[in-house]
């Protein structure tokens, strides 16, 4: 597959290669949308985006240690050394207007690699952050030190869809270790204070989501030196993927930029 970006050493390509899935590469694309997805989540959540979203936009969606082809990789303790992992893989791909995206756990990622490409200089075009307080707004929790029962309700109180594929007990085995494992780093993450991002921010929540309410949600103007909005959509935790094509339609006015500086790729 063609690299998803012109100007890279071949180790920071393989790395970004790594750590990252483009599933329909834009070299033309005016803007990159970096996704981010939930706790037990992988690249897939996202795949049918692609599918919404215009010619001028390129995904890229990260992708966790433990899942999918990474499954063997071992998977951090902590939220800052994935956040880490992630910001040395993309700082290097951002040849073009870069926007970031993270949902539920994947908002805290988003926020924390956006705080680590902006220290090397590099500029996002804006943060949007779904279905998730402010960091420093975040409720305790503990459900990762459940039994596997108590964890499997959790994920399925969010999201009952999920419930089919806890019915196999070889897939149970096989996918409850990433899943606590990314429970563990979202509740042992406690930032200090809420730093400021460049970036603008744009919070996102649902009406029927339990996991995170309005003034939660509005705690993310505090980490922004630029502007701030706040949207609040009717469904439920994963409202964008249940109503994905509604979703993607409104990310995009979030994320629309001016045509490029650069030159054309023939």
């Amino acid at each position: 597959m063609t690299s998803p970006f012109r100007t890279a050493s071949p180790g920071r390509t393989a790395r970004y290669a790594t750590c990252y899935r483009v599933y329909r590469p834009q070299r033309a694309a005016r803007l990159r949308l970096v996704c981010f997805p939930h706790a037990g989540g992988s690249p897939s959540f996202y795949r049918r985006w692609v599918q919404h979203l215009p010619d001028w936009v390129e995904l890229a969606i990260a992708l966790y240690p433990g899942r999918e082809d990474r499954f063997g990789d071992e998977q951090f303790d902590r939220l800052d050394l994935l956040a880490d992992e992630l910001a040395d893989a993309l700082v290097p791909a951002m040849d073009r207007p870069t926007a970031l995206l993270g949902h539920s756990m994947g908002a805290a990622v988003a926020y924390e690699v956006a705080r680590r490409v902006e220290n090397r200089g590099k500029d996002l075009t804006r943060l949007i952050v779904s279905a998730h307080p402010g960091p420093h707004r975040q409720r305790p929790n503990r459900v990762h030190l459940r039994d596997d029962d108590g964890l499997i309700a959790d994920v399925v109180a969010q999201d009952a869809a999920s419930a089919a594929r806890f019915e196999d007990a070889a897939l149970r085995e096989l996918v409850l270790p990433t899943i606590r494992a990314d429970y563990r780093l979202i509740e042992t993450y406690r930032p200090d204070a809420p730093a400021r991002v460049r970036a603008p921010i744009t919070a996102v929540i649902n009406d029927d989501d339990v996991e995170v309410d309005a003034d939660e949600a509005r705690g993310w103007g505090d980490c922004t030196g630029a502007g701030f909005e706040f949207r609040q959509m009717p469904g439920g935790h994963f409202h964008l993927v249940e109503h994905e094509e509604e979703f993607v339609r409104w990310l995009l006015t979030q994320v629309r930029v001016d045509p490029p500086s650069w030159p054309s790729t023939p």
